[in-house]
């Protein structure tokens, strides 16, 4: 194979958790042209892999998915690619896949999508109770099977490489806001755009934030353009001052600053996900879902989970008037895990 194309997943916290499946493909075919196809949104995070030949993307100018496989087709049909490996699990990708001529297209078998595919990857019983970082290796498995070599997937990393001249603008960023070197930070995401009943209470954050700042670490806030409000909303409840750098760092500068952190603290959203391609320490608050197989994955992962008699509902707002499951795990209790993920002995971060 010396063309391969990937088609990638369409989230943040998906994208991350198809790293090491991206990795060992590469490991596989370490000389192949491999592009990766993927919203437009996501290709910071699959530039910074540094596995990728090319990217293409695509956005909402492509239309919807009754229009968008015919143009895509076109794109795909430029790379004149022999093979078109699916990590995104929809009928869509195989269809795609099929009309562009691609000769083989691997993929698992399911949405209607099994006539479009003819590498098919069996969906077994153990896939499917595995975390899904698996779910996207076992697919590079079943293509090894049948390529010569020895393959070991028995390690997966998230982990994406954090460039000097990232972390030097974080350090930089601080520093103009007030931020000393040296002084230790945790980063706070409030937020969560697909899911209102994943945000831990603002008041609760905003306790947290201050329960930091009075043992001396500072409190750094993060989140994307639409979550500023958000964060301003929450550091009015505050007694003392935190740091508020929503929407001031790109997605690749987000995980440079994450690096950099002591630690960080998020709802069940994308930001968890990027914490540990960052390398850093990350407790993730859970309520309404539960960890699973999508949980954020890595040995510098940790998670707190909330218990009320309606959880897990998985809505996206919560109907009770007091968010049961999230008010069940107070600020105390969080920073006093926090305490105690941060005394632990462990390697030192990679970056």
């Amino acid at each position: 194979m010396r063309r391969i194309v990937v088609r990638g997943t369409n989230w943040v916290g998906d994208t991350v958790m198809s790293i090491p499946a991206l990795k060992a493909l590469r490991g596989i075919f370490p000389h192949a042209w491999m592009a990766v196809w993927a919203k437009t949104g996501l290709a910071p995070i699959i530039r910074s892999t540094g596995l990728s030949s090319e990217i293409i993307s695509f956005d909402d100018n492509h239309g919807g998915p009754l229009v968008r496989p015919f143009r895509m087709r076109y794109d795909l049909n430029r790379g004149k690619f022999q093979m078109a490996v699916l990590f995104q699990n929809a009928f869509e990708s195989a269809f795609t896949s099929w009309l562009a001529g691609i000769p083989i297209r691997a993929g698992y078998p399911t949405d209607l999508r099994w006539p479009f595919l003819n590498l098919r990857v069996p969906l077994t019983a153990e896939i499917k109770q595995q975390h899904q970082v698996f779910y996207y290796v076992a697919i590079i498995e079943h293509l090894a099977k049948r390529i010569p070599g020895k393959y070991d997937f028995s390690e997966p990393d998230c982990s994406i490489p954090i460039t000097s001249e990232s972390l030097e603008r974080v350090r930089n960023l601080l520093a103009e806001n007030g931020l000393n070197s040296g002084r230790p930070f945790i980063c706070l995401c409030p937020g969560s755009v697909n899911s209102e009943a994943k945000r831990w209470p603002a008041d609760y954050f905003a306790k947290l934030a201050d329960l930091l700042i009075r043992q001396g670490t500072a409190a750094v806030f993060m989140g994307a353009p639409e979550e500023r409000e958000l964060i301003d909303v929450i550091m009015g409840m505050m007694h003392g001052t935190a740091l508020n750098l929503a929407a001031k760092t790109d997605m690749i500068d987000s995980m440079a600053l994450m690096n950099l952190s002591d630690m960080v603290i998020s709802n069940d959203t994308g930001s968890a996900h990027l914490a540990v391609a960052a390398s850093a320490r990350v407790l993730t608050i859970f309520g309404p879902t539960v960890p699973g197989a999508t949980a954020p994955f890595g040995k510098r992962a940790h998670i707190i989970q909330g218990s009320a008699h309606c959880a897990p509902c998985k809505k996206f707002r919560c109907p009770l008037p007091d968010h049961p499951c999230m008010r069940s795990i107070m600020p105390e209790v969080v920073l006093e895990k926090a305490d105690k993920i941060l005394k632990t002995p462990e390697d030192k971060r990679p970056f």
